[in-house]
């Protein structure tokens, strides 16, 4: 018989409420697999555990509006805006898929996430964990200037396109109450944008968009046509052809109130 999971979503949320609806998952203690997705009003700027505050431009994120989001899992900031799909999965500690190994928990879902694309239409690859780790040992000066954003850098299992830049990014929280998966998928990848943030200077804001943009890209780079809608329905089948599983809508309160935490601020 089929595993049946829940399913939440899309939904349009503002920033902040975004990222704080996949903790809300896992301090939830699920009883069952959620799958989420969620997509954003406005730009937000969410920083992981590898990008303090103080690296970012905060004078270009006050002209602009952009909130600054920390975040529990991930590295380097993610620029979050309306054309980056974002999808998290949590699923109780026991799971079949929760894993022991921290790197090896992110096969299923980045190989689920890399068929549904190729199936879309822009045929991708996961990242094999002996081509990530080299690529993070890289002196190559471009590699290492992309690689303060999340998107510049490449981990185990993230999806990558035919010419070898990142299209998917992902990330994962564990806790007693569970494991969250995290994938952002990129329809468009805003590179100057996110230069602007990053770095202060005319000459580095365009060294570091170049070096960003050699990396990183959109999936509508590839496929300009794609829609959202698309990218969820091809993830969808391919995660429940690929593990047998159903999803049914996730009950109205199934998810507690979020309590704000310390390590997740915001700020311009």
């Amino acid at each position: 018989m089929p595993e049946t999971w829940w399913r939440l979503g899309p939904e349009v949320l503002p920033g902040p409420a975004a990222v704080t609806r996949a903790i809300d998952l896992l301090d939830a203690g699920v009883e069952r697999p959620v799958l989420s997705w969620s997509l954003v009003t406005e730009p937000v700027l969410v920083a992981g555990r590898a990008a303090p505050g103080a690296a970012l431009n905060h004078h270009a994120l006050a002209l602009d509006g952009v909130d600054v989001v920390q975040r529990r899992s991930g590295g380097g900031p993610v620029l979050w805006g309306p054309e980056l799909v974002s999808l998290d999965v949590c699923v109780p500690p026991a799971h079949r898929l929760a894993g022991h190994d921290v790197t090896l928990a992110y096969r299923w879902l980045g190989e689920a996430v890399s068929d549904a694309l190729s199936a879309a239409g822009v045929p991708t690859h996961v990242v094999q964990i002996d081509v990530a780790r080299h690529h993070q040992s890289t002196d190559d000066p471009v590699r290492l200037r992309a690689a303060r954003a999340c998107f510049g850098g490449l981990s185990p299992f993230e999806v990558v396109a035919e010419d070898g830049r990142k299209v998917v990014g992902l990330a994962q929280v564990r806790r007693r109450s569970g494991v969250l998966f995290q994938c952002g998928i990129a329809l468009t990848f805003p590179s100057a944008r996110l230069a602007r943030y990053l770095e202060s200077a005319p000459s580095e804001i365009e060294r570091m968009e170049a070096a960003l943009e050699s990396v990183a890209a959109g999936l509508r780079d590839y496929r300009p046509e794609l829609t959202v809608e698309a990218v969820i329905a091809a993830v969808e089948v391919s995660i429940a052809n690929r593990e047998g599983i159903t999803f049914d809508p996730m009950p109205a309160g199934a998810i507690p109130k979020h309590a704000p935490d310390p390590t997740e601020t915001r700020s311009r």
